[in-house]
């Protein structure tokens, strides 16, 4: 790299960080803190479970899901022939609680259509994050011009139709690097006052989480470091009460490897405890987390095992002092096939009759979603094992 081009990136990069630092600080976040549900729990355990994505691309990854205003579950995911080619799209379905029915697959988002509607080269899309926001659907997702995830951006459209038809995509500006480098992966959080507060990582010159800040309008206002160096990415946010949050971060470090980060805010979002690694295993691997009767009673869904993602599996807290207890193992080694990751990418949803629904990726060819009620879930942790 030229002396030139070094100048012009730091002048960038300190452009960039002198307008972020110079934006307000929120000391109080004012999260809005979402029902604890319950259900019928004198019902009969049910688990059920489906491949959902069919068969319309060879390779499938990243799903997630809302529940929409009418009690249905929307869920995304990305496909295409393989995770980074040119032909991946942002796919949707939804399922219809009064019949348990599910919609014809969508294809909701093209590289195409963000190509024309950001006006930039789009090489391929992934990972979609979608947040129910008043009578809205904001669906975040990330893009690549140039090289592999490590050269992301974040991108938003909004849906005033439950996601029949989609607004202009409109692209982040959110790193001083080119705006590069930047991804993001699980759910965010709304404030009192109508902002969004959205998890991130970055995967470039570092592996770091961090949130972002977005007004009522999609325009970033301001964004917090959750951690620094190269240790954590993935940061899974949850409220703890409404001025402080909790975070549970897939583990990127080369040195402490194995084991999930936690961290949790302090007097504002920029202020964060030292990573602690949990007791649980995870092979630097994505996780979900919901929390049930209180903030601090959590299930937690993970690759149970150091280095292999050969299984998807669910622990549960009762609170903050708890030891974590492994109460459900949703899928287990593959045995003689030989498959790379086989099952990774989960995503817990709580709906408001207290049920719950997991989706995840299934051997990179479909997504599979499992449905299970409270009365299943009492019955998991009757028969669980002792706590670890």
């Amino acid at each position: 790299m030229t002396a030139i081009r070094l100048g012009v990136l730091l002048v960038i990069a300190c452009g960039f960080t002198l307008a972020i630092s110079s934006l307000p600080e929120i000391q109080k976040p004012a999260f809005v803190i979402p029902e604890y549900r319950t259900s019928d729990q004198d019902s009969e355990p049910l688990l059920e479970e489906a491949l959902i994505s069919g068969n319309l691309t060879r390779e499938v990854h990243s799903s997630t899901a809302i529940e929409l205003i009418n009690g249905d579950i929307r869920v995304f995911w990305y496909g295409g022939s393989r995770e980074g080619s040119k032909d991946t799209s942002i796919y949707s379905r939804v399922l219809n609680r009064a019949d348990n029915s599910w919609s014809d697959i969508e294809k909701v988002m093209t590289r195409q259509t963000v190509a024309r509607e950001t006006h930039r080269y789009i090489r391929k899309l992934g990972n979609p994050v979608a947040l129910v926001n008043g009578d809205e659907i904001w669906l975040f997702f990330v893009s690549v011009s140039v090289g592999g995830w490590a050269g992301s951006a974040i991108n938003l459209s909004v849906s005033e139709d439950n996601g029949s038809t989609w607004g202009p995509v409109k692209r982040l500006i959110s790193s001083p690097f080119m705006n590069l480098s930047t991804l993001v992966k699980n759910a965010p959080l709304l404030t009192e006052k109508g902002d969004v507060i959205l998890p991130a990582y970055h995967e470039f010159l570092g592996k770091f989480a961090e949130l972002l800040q977005l007004d009522s309008s999609g325009n970033i206002t301001n964004k917090y470091r959750i951690s620094h160096g190269r240790e954590a990415i993935q940061p899974f946010l949850l409220p703890a009460d409404t001025t402080h949050a909790i975070a549970f971060m897939r583990n990127s470090s080369a040195s402490q490897p194995g084991k999930l980060w936690f961290s949790r805010s302090q007097d504002n979002l920029a202020d964060w405890t030292a990573l602690e690694a949990l007791t649980l295993l995870n092979p630097d691997a994505a996780i979900t987390v919901v929390q049930l009767n209180m903030p601090d009673e959590l299930l937690l869904v993970f690759n149970n095992h150091p280095t292999e993602k050969e299984d998807i599996s669910m622990a549960h807290r009762s609170n903050s002092s708890a030891a974590w207890q492994l109460v459900y193992r949703f899928e287990t080694a593959v045995g003689s096939e030989n498959i790379h990751n086989p099952f990774s990418y989960p995503f817990l949803l709580q709906t408001h009759d207290g049920n719950f629904h997991l989706f995840y990726t299934w051997k990179r060819e479909h997504i599979k979603h499992v449905y299970f009620n409270r009365a299943a879930l009492l019955e998991m942790l009757a028969t669980a094992g002792p706590e670890s």
